[in-house]
Parts: structure tokens; C-alpha cells; sequence
């Protein structure tokens, strides 16, 4: 059966992963090969981790662009046998409501590096309803630092969640914080990632 024109024309969305060992440019030819393609980069996620470039975004197209050719096209710019590429259909519901609705919250975790502290804190958030939307550690030596950014639902009482959580925490030997997003943007303008690795004694 033969697609109707404004089928054949209809605006078609992705997501693309890519995971492969970091050098200068990926992102550059990763942005010009969906560029070259007729994609609009509408949200977009890279970090650099030891070595390995990790990059999950969203590419919206004017009309039909096949999975096929979008795999190929993002290999070719990568030029590393070893690269990872996964490219998904966008399928979630417009105006699908947030996972959690709720405020968006910033929590600080700092402490000397030990096994099991990621499965306490995230075993405590998730049996409190608290959504982990990021989550970054930073290690230097034996000392590290977490930061995640986090939704806690309206219903919860969040001095309640942060006591929880120093508990948990305080198991391992860790201090924790938890901020308002607002108050954390007004705070660190500038550079917020540096002054709280600087406080807690990494730079």
C-alpha cells in the first residue's frame, strides 16, 4: 500500500547514541553529518569519561530520513570500527506528562571513594519517588564528589528527603546537600561545577 504525500512528508524524530574513544572533533562531525542530512539538533547530552566520548541527543527532520542512513552517515564521520552507534525512533506522546512531577533539585555528595555508595543513594531516591534525571562523580585521589540533578515529587516533604539521605550517606562517611535548582543557578552563575569541587577540596 502506497504512503498518502503528507505521510511520505511528515517531520520524523530520533534519538542518537554514540560511544567511542574520545578524540578532537566528534562532535563536530557528528553535528555536520545530521546536518548534511536535514536534521535539527533539538536537545543534545556529551560527556567526556576516561577516554570515552559519550553522546545521547534528540534530531528532528523535515521529511523521511531512514534509520539506515542516519547510522551510516554518523559511522562514517566517527571512522572507528569500535564506535557504538544506536539510533532509536522518537515514539514518546506529545505533551506526555514529566516522569515526576515535582520541583527539580541539585544534590552534593562528598566523601572518600568507596564501594556501594551509588546503590545506597539510589536505592533510597527511588524508593522515595525522587526521579535521578543526572548524575556526575569527580574523583581525585581518594576523595570524590557527586552531583546529581534530580525531581522530587510535590507530595514529598523535602527536609524529609535530605534527612533520609544524610543518613544514608553519613553510613558511608559522606556529607551531602540538597538545593533548589533556583537557588544552585543563583548561587554559581558562573562556573558551578569548579567552586564546589574547590570547597570540597579536589582543585
Amino acid at each position: 500500500m502506497r504512503m498518502n504525500s503528507d505521510t511520505e512528508n511528515a517531520p520524523c524524530r530520533y534519538v542518537v547514541s554514540v560511544l567511542v574513544k574520545d578524540k578532537v572533533g566528534i562532535l563536530r562531525g557528528v553535528s555536520a553529518a545530521l546536518a548534511d542530512l536535514g536534521g535539527d539538533m533539538d536537545g543534545i547530552s556529551q560527556t567526556v569519561l576516561d577516554g570515552y566520548f559519550a553522546l545521547i541527543l534528540t534530531v528532528t527532520f523535515g521529511g523521511p530520513c531512514s534509520a539506515q542512513a542516519l547510522r551510516a552517515a554518523v559511522q562514517d564521520v566517527l571512522d572507528d570500527d569500535e564506535a557504538d552507534v544506536v539510533i532509536r525512533p522518537y515514539d514518546r506522546p506529545v505533551n506526555l506528562p514529566p516522569t515526576v512531577q515535582g520541583a527539580r533539585y541539585l544534590v552534593t555528595l562528598t566523601g572518600k571513594r568507596t564501594v556501594g555508595i551509588m546503590k545506597a543513594v539510589t536505592h533510597f531516591l527511588a524508593n522515595q519517588g525522587v526521579n535521578v534525571e543526572g548524575w556526575s562523580v569527580y574523583a581525585d585521589g581518594a576523595r570524590v564528589t557527586h552531583l546529581g540533578e534530580v525531581t522530587v515529587p510535590d507530595l514529598l516533604d523535602i527536609k524529609q528527603v535530605q534527612d533520609g539521605l544524610q543518613d544514608v550517606v553519613a553510613a558511608f562517611g559522606f556529607a551531602c546537600g540538597i538545593q533548589h535548582e533556583n537557588i544552585f543557578l543563583v548561587t554559581n552563575k558562573v562556573g558551578a561545577v569548579r567552586p564546589l569541587l574547590r570547597r570540597a577540596g579536589h582543585v
